[in-house]
């Protein structure tokens, strides 16, 4: 579709304008959402399973799109809309104006959902606790980045220090923020300061990609107690 916000307006059915809201909400800025929200999903016609079942699905996909516009993977269906516009058209970037309190007591919590925290924990143990191609430090420091994107406040703070650290963090902002420019150029700095082969490049955007996953049901679900 090429107004997901038109559809989650005007659609006649209400269950799909209150799935297409909250997957809009979910994927631009889940820290603004509310226990409004909530009800307005739930007022829609969507039940607490049908509605995390929505914020799963939305963090997985974004997460497949950012991969896919990281290897240039091209669409397998006829595209008759085109890659978002490049800046200086795109719109500014959505930032947190203020994040949830992740310790608030969460009306839809993850477990309700059969298997998707086991499958969570597995997912970020192999993202986060492995020291190669990329260092655990390195790890950390780019799942930081994300979660301050989304307004996620339970990652724990990591500070970049030397140029690779940064240049890691300006890849994380881009995978957060700005996915459809990720390619060659987004992966010149990463190169140039010794991660020169292809499999280091893609676990740097791969980590970070999934980090937007972690850090964006986090987010939400701590935003839907508000």
């Amino acid at each position: 579709m090429i107004d997901p916000r038109a559809v989650a307006d005007r659609h006649p059915d209400s269950t799909i304008r209150a799935l297409a809201r909250l997957t809009v909400d979910v994927t631009e800025r889940p820290w603004a959402l509310t226990g409004a929200d909530l009800a307005a999903a739930r007022a829609g016609g969507l039940d607490d399973g049908g509605i995390l079942h929505a914020i799963l699905q939305a963090s997985l996909f974004g997460h497949f799109n950012r991969i896919a516009d990281a290897v240039g993977v091209d669409a397998d269906y006829p595209d008759s809309f085109g890659a978002p516009h490049l800046e200086p058209a795109t719109p500014a970037y959505l930032c947190p104006g203020s994040a949830p309190d992740p310790d608030a007591v969460r009306p839809i919590e993850l477990g309700a959902r059969a298997g998707a925290a086991d499958l969570l924990a597995a997912w970020r143990a192999h993202a986060l606790d492995r020291d190669l191609p990329l260092t655990r430090r390195h790890r950390a420091l780019i799942a930081h980045i994300v979660a301050v994107r989304l307004g996620d406040l339970s990652v724990k703070e990591s500070a970049a220090d030397t140029p690779l650290d940064h240049a890691l963090a300006d890849l994380a902002d881009v995978v957060t923020l700005a996915p459809w420019r990720l390619g060659p150029p987004a992966f010149a700095p990463l190169r140039a300061l010794g991660l020169a082969d292809d499999a280091e490049v893609f676990d740097a955007v791969a980590t970070a990609s999934s980090c937007t996953v972690f850090s964006r049901i986090a987010v939400t679900l701590a935003a839907l107690a508000r």
